[in-house]
């Protein structure tokens, strides 16, 4: 298939002067790179970036394109946000907070962080003004105060029944909870342990020069951490690897006070981070959604979406310690732009929003969804420049090997192929936060004594239905403050049975609105794909340094979270690093560890 691009068929010229243009820069050596999407993965990237070129200043610029401020704080009304239609956040963070009327902030995105994830941590150490509390920490102004939440969670089967219910934290409910998933319990720890461990060493070999340490793809850091298995199975396959009891086997119906640990707990730890169930999430999703489970879990106090902005400073504080003499022409920016239309080349890229071109630049880093962003990508046809065709995401044709289907049947001449490959197709799955105050909850639409009401209140698949698909209601602030994850906006008339008629929505996220969600749908594995979506050098004597389109959120294909994100960055501003020469492999090998 063939397309003209709507801006170039408006104004004819612009192409002649793009070509020119590229010309031009062909004997000039000045680097310009373009960041999309100002998250976790675009912000941290442009930090990694301004490290690697250091004193060097071989990078001319750094432009980061979000059309909103970086790790803003919202105060929305919810009566705003509750349709489902365009997400002004569709290039931008799901890192998000509020702020509440008497200045607590709290989380409307991405909530906590493991004490393993160390890139996170490294960053928000890299600031003085970031200080790490506990998880679900409600940053305050002034003094406000600070009532003591409940304590423990309950799993809901839905009218009025529970399949596992505890209060508090004391030693008598953890004895209970080893009594109730047995054996089970120990090998789903026992593993999530060692992924964790895995995990872990992943700072070293992203921080290292060694060559096999630039890693093309996800799916080449998974091997060399010894956790492709898990992230290629659904996580319901790799618990019955592990042989972890399925629901109603004979051991619960013969045992007292036994349950299904695949159907209560880490169905409803899994509903609660991914809103997605078992045999949905691949294996590597699941033992980090229970490693979140049990912790050690923090936040940044004030809200986590500050390390987003912190990691922007920083690399704009770091370029200018670097290369103080060359401040203006050496910047790194962030234009308030939403990117429609990339046009691509051997000698670089050309970006528009709409009719408005945003510049040109040697290569371009996608830190957005592929399947939220909705950017047009575009290539010149190798035999009339006016032509455009859909930019080949994946790779390039090699016209000598094309075959019948990849020619154009009216000239004869090879085209690129159109069609994405299924990673880049696959819908996220959509979350909705809603924030209430001034609420109690209805303990008897839970058949439940006051006094026994757990902090949070989890589903099961069934409980999820009967519960217009609800995932958690969370205490998080002993006055009446609760957040609740569903699958989609919460009717008033629900809400008023559950937190009763005096409650106040302050709050509704509908994450990604008709174009996305909050994580990918999985599919039960992790599907392939690397870090270089696109390559205008490939067909070319050797590679060029410029021309090149990355996709560091192809880790999330395997993983979502905001340490993947920031594994994601590592990995690309090492491969970008590389490509500019900031940054050489040195000789050696480093030591695979154990597999899982």
């Amino acid at each position: 298939m063939i397309i003209i691009t709507y801006p170039l068929r408006r104004s004819p010229g612009r192409l002649l002067c793009f070509v020119v243009f590229l010309l031009i820069c062909s004997f000039v050596n000045s680097l310009k790179i373009a960041i999309i999407g100002g998250g976790i993965t675009g912000t941290f990237t442009s930090k990694y970036l301004v490290d690697y070129d250091g004193h060097e200043c071989k990078l001319d610029s750094i432009t980061l394109f979000d059309p909103n401020e970086l790790g803003m704080e919202t105060s929305k009304a919810a009566s705003n946000n509750k349709d489902l239609k365009d997400d002004e956040y569709w290039q931008g963070s799901r890192v998000a907070a509020i702020k509440l009327q008497d200045g607590r902030v709290v989380e409307v995105g991405a909530s906590v962080f493991h004490e393993a994830n160390h890139l996170l941590k490294g960053m928000i150490e890299g600031d003085p003004n970031l200080e790490i509390g506990r998880p679900f920490t409600v940053g305050k102004e002034g003094d406000v105060p600070q009532i003591p939440t409940r304590a423990g969670l309950a799993i809901y089967d839905g009218d009025g029944s529970w399949t596992y219910t505890s209060n508090s934290s004391s030693p008598w409910n953890k004895l209970q909870t080893l009594v109730r998933y047995n054996l089970d319990l120990f090998k789903v720890e026992r593993a999530t342990q060692k992924a964790t461990a895995a995990f872990e060493s992943l700072p070293a070999l992203l921080n290292s020069t060694e060559p096999d340490t630039f890693f093309e793809s996800p799916d080449e850091i998974w091997n060399r951490i010894k956790l492709y298995k898990p992230v290629h199975v659904s996580f319901e396959r790799l618990l019955d690897f592990m042989r972890i009891s399925k629901p109603d086997s004979w051991s619960q119906k013969i045992l007292p006070m036994q349950g299904s640990l695949r159907a209560e707990l880490l169905t409803a730890i899994n509903l609660i981070n991914y809103n997605q169930p078992n045999a949905q999430i691949n294996g590597l999703v699941g033992l980090v959604s229970y490693a979140a489970a049990k912790g050690p879990l923090y936040s940044v106090v004030g809200g986590n979406h500050q390390i987003v902005r912190s990691a922007f400073s920083q690399a704009q504080s770091n370029r200018r310690k670097y290369c103080p003499k060359n401040e203006e022409e050496m910047d790194v920016s962030h234009q308030k732009q939403k990117v429609t239309t990339v046009i691509g080349s051997i000698e670089g890229f050309e970006l528009y929003a709409g009719n408005v071109t945003l510049g040109t630049f040697d290569s371009v880093i996608l830190a957005a969804p592929l399947q939220q962003c909705r950017i047009e990508f575009l290539v010149p046809s190798a035999f009339d420049g006016a032509v455009l065709h859909q930019m080949p995401l994946g790779g390039m044709v090699d016209p000598e090997k094309s075959s019948e289907s990849c020619t154009d049947h009216h000239d004869g001449h090879p085209i690129l192929p159109t069609k994405l490959p299924s990673w880049a197709t696959n819908s996220f799955t959509q979350v909705v936060t809603t924030v209430v105050s001034q609420a109690t909850v209805n303990h008897t639409y839970f058949n439940l004594l006051e006094e026994n009401l757990p902090r949070a209140i989890c589903t099961t698949e069934r409980g999820k239905a009967k519960e217009q698909n609800m995932t958690v209601i969370s205490q998080i602030a002993g006055d009446g403050v609760y957040k609740v994850f569903s699958s989609n906006v919460l009717k008033d008339e629900y809400l008023d049975t559950v937190f009763g008629p005096h409650h106040k929505v302050e709050f509704v996220k509908v994450w990604g609105g008709t174009y996305g969600g909050a994580t990918p749908d999985y599919r039960g594995l992790g599907d392939t794909v690397g870090f270089l979506l696109y390559d205008g050098a490939t067909n070319m004597d050797g590679h060029t340094d410029k021309g090149a389109l990355y996709y560091p959120n192809a880790i999330e294909t395997a993983l979502a979270c905001m340490e993947a994100s920031a594994v994601g960055a590592k990995a690309v501003a090492k491969l970008v690093a590389r490509r500019f020469k900031l940054l050489s492999p040195s000789s050696g090998s480093s030591h695979n560890g154990e597999e899982l």
